[in-house]
């Protein structure tokens, strides 16, 4: 609308709501930010940007499989990770192979290198055998479209919500493309 409101308008409910359901979502992997965004919030938007390199994928892989797995390797064993909530994965840049070794190393543990390198002890081979079953057992759900337009992500994510009752999502990562620079000039004419 066009119209300024009160800053007190709904605050006494606000307050009261707070009381009853504090503003904490599903944690994200990681202490430190989950203190900075109070968790992955439902209806919030988050935005890692970093250079090349830094690892915004494998930051966000890690989100995926702890908001969407029951179990973790930490601390010398598997724990339980509290539960697992339906979530969905658009990739744009790394192939369906890529994001699941980066899956099945975070849960297992194991540094990623080795697992591509093959150089793994028995004992890792085993831990990612139990996080593979994780992964089967778990409500998550990847798209690899790499040549995209809004309207494709957004009925990526509309088709998530529907067939799977997604709640969380994980896009990796914006850039251009053909198709939404196509949308972008039919739009502006």
């Amino acid at each position: 609308t066009d119209e300024s409101i009160s800053a007190s308008s709904g605050i006494d409910e606000l307050f009261a709501s707070l009381g009853e359901a504090p503003d904490v979502g599903q944690p994200m992997y990681g202490s430190m930010i989950n203190t900075i965004t109070r968790g992955m919030r439902h209806g919030k938007f988050y935005l890692r940007s970093a250079a090349t390199g830094v690892g915004k994928t494998r930051t966000m892989v890690a989100d995926f499989c702890n908001c969407g797995c029951n179990k973790i390797w930490k601390d010398g064993e598997w724990i339980d990770n509290g539960l697992a909530f339906p979530s969905f994965f658009l990739s744009t840049e790394l192939e369906l192979d890529e994001l699941q070794t980066m899956m099945f190393a975070f849960l297992a543990g194991i540094n990623e290198e080795n697992i591509l390198n093959n150089t793994l002890s028995f004992e890792e081979r085993e831990r990612i055998k139990v996080a593979i079953e994780i992964i089967k057992e778990s409500p998550l759900y990847i798209e690899v479209i790499p040549d995209f337009s809004l309207k494709d992500i957004e009925n990526a994510i509309k088709r998530s919500i529907r067939i799977y009752a997604t709640q969380y999502f994980f896009i990796d990562y914006i850039h251009t493309s053909m198709k939404i620079l196509e949308e972008i000039t039919k739009r502006s004419g």
